[in-house]
């Protein structure tokens, strides 16, 4: 079961957008390779909920049972990163299923209705991120200018490459975002009161960070 992995590849292109530094080895190609990724997953998750709808009980459903529901889907967990979540795959494991029904619930409704809570925040986090980046960007570019003697010509126009690549990036996303249907009138009231706590528990996986990088990042290596 391959549910925490589209959670994690989500959550990081969320932050990444919008943040900076983008790691030195990074290139054209694999920003293209991680929104040719994210496109895929919006394709494949709005085809999996379809018109399905939540309100506060499929909320709080998902907020209580999501500590528990994480350890299961990590148990499964595969490595292979390039390949899309399969939510028929997940429907037809007997061990969902069973758990599912230990807890009594319709094991593809309460999956669809997961899918649409998490992507409903997900778009927004998105949109916001996007609407925030250009003022965030312009504050990057103020920082380093004043710093490019210090950095040097050609670490200056890296950073400053990379900087315009997020931007760029987290443009893009934004526009693949927005493909994704808006909550209802009524699924926002359910949210709103659980919005906070939900969000921790979806940021809270124990790999990444804040911004979406792994939390071990820059113990192996450090910026120059």
């Amino acid at each position: 079961m391959k549910t925490r992995m589209w959670w994690r590849c989500t959550v990081a292109l969320v932050f990444l957008g919008a943040v900076w530094p983008w790691p030195a080895q990074s290139q054209d190609d694999e920003l293209a390779e991680a929104i040719r990724k994210f496109e895929a997953m919006v394709v494949e998750v709005k085809d999996f909920f379809g018109d399905v709808r939540f309100n506060d009980t499929d909320v709080m459903s998902l907020i209580e049972l999501w500590d528990e529901y994480s350890e299961f889907g990590q148990m499964e967990e595969d490595d292979d990163d390039d390949e899309i979540v399969d939510f028929d795959e997940i429907l037809a494991d007997p061990q969902y299923r069973q758990w599912a029904a230990s807890h009594g619930l319709n094991a593809e409704d309460w999956l669809r209705k997961t899918v649409r809570i998490t992507m409903t925040l997900y778009r927004e986090q998105i949109l916001q991120g996007a609407a925030e980046a250009p003022q965030q960007i312009e504050q990057q570019l103020e920082a380093i200018e004043q710093q490019r003697e210090q950095l040097g010509e050609e670490m200056y126009q890296q950073m400053k490459q990379m900087m315009e690549a997020s931007a760029a990036m987290s443009q893009k996303m934004a526009e693949t975002a927005r493909e994704l249907p808006e909550a209802t009138a009524s699924e926002m009231v359910a949210l709103e009161s659980h919005r906070d706590q939900l969000m921790m528990l979806m940021m809270s996986d124990d790999e990444y960070d804040e911004y979406g990088y792994e939390e071990d990042y820059g113990e192996d290596e450090e910026w120059e």
